[in-house]
């Protein structure tokens, strides 16, 4: 934080849908170009290295915030997509919101009363603390068991979830076979799929069109197969001839067509679901714009042959702007409709892999050599990743590791510490009159020098090394006010620790005790609660 700025406390954190109209909003430039960088080594305008998304190379300025590399963050940037496509984070979700709204008014398939019982349900679930989960997924299971929609009594089909991003919608349609099937029926043989042994009442064209109300003609065209008979006709048929006439049928949901559906939805569903409405809507999830990363998220490398290697993101990006172009270009050119559906399941693909690139039974995206793209997920999960790596996890500074050995004659209390690495490990000493001498003879003793001084830092805030030419120069200039980073010493505290750490006592305070060779000394009895032995353990000591 920087000087003279009030502290702020955080009050809370809240998660949410990105409206697309947010990402235009934030976004530094649209992008329309695959290209990178120009003959000259320039990144080109509306690339993927636009230098409005921020700049890596030395000299260059960012043309949105004016700073130079290193001081500039980077800035998103944004694809418009030529057509909508699945979000694989959301693929349960999806599927959750299809089988409970309606697929002609988008309702949720629950009553007033129903609705009024789960919103109840949720707020004592929230009033508690505990997960929403359950209760949302009662809801869904409650209204997946409608069979007509309570609002507009359209009848509901059931929904397949082909993985990662495919949705069939499976509907009863009428049979190939159906004129086959009604002669049979007629002629009082079993049907196809019966049993041998099923008997039925032979029955005349002229009854059958006097039990159905439908005209002879039209009966006599129907067994022909001139003519398919309508909804009501064919159910007439089914219960006069107690057979029937539907087969399942999948029909395959596009994107757009589920963006349509989760758009009707209102937002009081929503927030029987447990969604807040105003910072998440369903029809979200369906990307119509993608994020550009910034420049300074996939830095790209000069290599010692002046070749320029880029980001794994950058190498899918590339790929998403290039179907993109492809699938416009044919769209306005009035391709077929089977490639325009091939090109939008191959811009789909590469969407699905630039968001996980380890989802099963997809094929990963891979780079020339062969190896797997390291793309948005994998940078965030597993061992390597951001959490566990990078912040739960991390390199620090004030510390040291090496192996440790047994000392019976060290305290309990007591950690014997390598000469080079107390030298090395320093402690912030505040100067004043009490402690002037010690301090001023730390410094003169120089960085060499156990026990010595590396850094001072001045009254104006301006830190000076310490060195063997200038030490007794400035311990003759060490005043009160100044700090002195002094070398760690007899007495002082330290903070030991052995992984992996199960429990409180794998981390415990120690006072130091410097002595030579480069092992940690510690005594025998303290083991135990380390669960260390020395054959060639190594422990971990931090400064305070």
């Amino acid at each position: 934080m920087s000087q003279g700025q009030a502290p702020k406390r955080i009050g809370s954190l809240s998660f949410g849908l990105m409206d697309p109209e947010e990402y235009r909003e934030m976004s530094a430039t649209k992008v329309i170009t695959a290209d990178t960088y120009d003959d000259d080594g320039f990144p080109i305008d509306m690339g993927l290295m636009d230098p409005r998304l921020g700049v890596i190379d030395p000299g260059l300025e960012c043309k949105t915030c004016g700073k130079h590399s290193g001081s500039c963050n980077g800035h998103f940037g944004h694809i418009e997509l030529a057509a909508p496509v699945i979000h694989v984070g959301f693929a349960k979700l999806i599927r959750r919101l299809l089988r409970g709204t309606c697929r002609e008014c988008s309702r949720l398939c629950l009553t007033d009363d129903e609705k009024a019982e789960f919103r109840d349900r949720l707020d004592t679930t929230r009033s508690l603390g505990e997960d929403l989960g359950d209760v949302t997924k009662a809801a869904i299971r409650k209204a997946r068991k409608a069979s007509q929609c309570p609002y507009c009594g359209e009848k509901q089909y059931d929904i397949q979830h082909e993985k990662p991003t495919t949705y069939y919608e499976v509907q009863e349609v009428l049979a190939a076979e159906y004129s086959e099937t009604i002669a049979a029926a007629m002629e009082g043989r079993p049907v196809e799929g019966e049993d041998e042994d099923v008997e039925r009442e032979p029955m005349a064209p002229t009854d059958l069109a006097e039990e159905t109300g439908i005209d002879l003609s039209r009966i006599n065209e129907i067994l022909s197969g001139e003519f398919r008979p309508t909804k009501s006709d064919r159910q007439a048929l089914e219960t006069a001839l107690d057979v029937d006439l539907t087969e399942e049928d999948m029909n395959k949901l596009m994107p757009s067509d589920i963006r349509d559906w989760f758009e009707d939805i209102p937002d009081e569903d929503i927030e029987v679901l447990g969604v807040d409405s105003q910072k998440s809507r369903p029809e979200w999830i369906i990307l119509t714009v993608l994020p550009v990363p910034p420049v300074t998220a996939r830095p790209s490398i000069t290599l010692d042959n002046g070749q320029r290697s880029e980001d794994d993101l950058t190498h899918k990006l590339v790929d998403i702007i290039r179907i993109n172009q492809r699938f416009m270009e044919n769209r306005e050119a009035g391709a077929p409709q089977l490639i325009i559906e091939d090109l939008w399941e191959l811009l789909q693909y590469h969407v699905t892999t630039f968001m996980d690139n380890e989802i099963s039974g997809t094929p990963p995206a891979r780079h020339r050599s062969g190896r797997p793209l390291k793309t948005l997920s994998q940078r965030l999960k597993g061992k390597e990743g951001r959490f566990r790596g990078s912040l739960s996890g991390k390199r620090v500074n004030f510390s040291a590791r090496t192996v440790i050995s047994p000392d019976p004659t060290l305290s309990l209390n007591e950690v014997g510490v390598p000469n080079r690495v107390a030298s090395e490990m320093t402690q912030t000493m505040n100067v004043n009159e009490r402690n002037l001498d010690d301090a001023r003879r730390y410094v003169a003793n120089g960085p060499e020098h156990h026990p010595g001084a590396n850094y001072v830092r001045r009254p104006d805030g301006r830190r000076l090394k310490v060195t063997e030419k200038n030490c007794e120069e400035l311990a003759e200039k060490v005043d009160p006010g100044w700090e002195v980073s002094r070398h760690l010493i007899d007495g002082d505290v330290v903070i030991f620790n052995r992984q992996p750490s199960l429990h409180r006592m794998s981390i415990m305070a120690h006072e130091v005790v410097v002595m030579p060779y480069k092992t940690f000394r510690l005594n025998t009895v303290v083991c135990p609660p380390y669960n260390a032995d020395f054959d060639g353990d190594e422990m971990n000591m931090h400064a305070l």
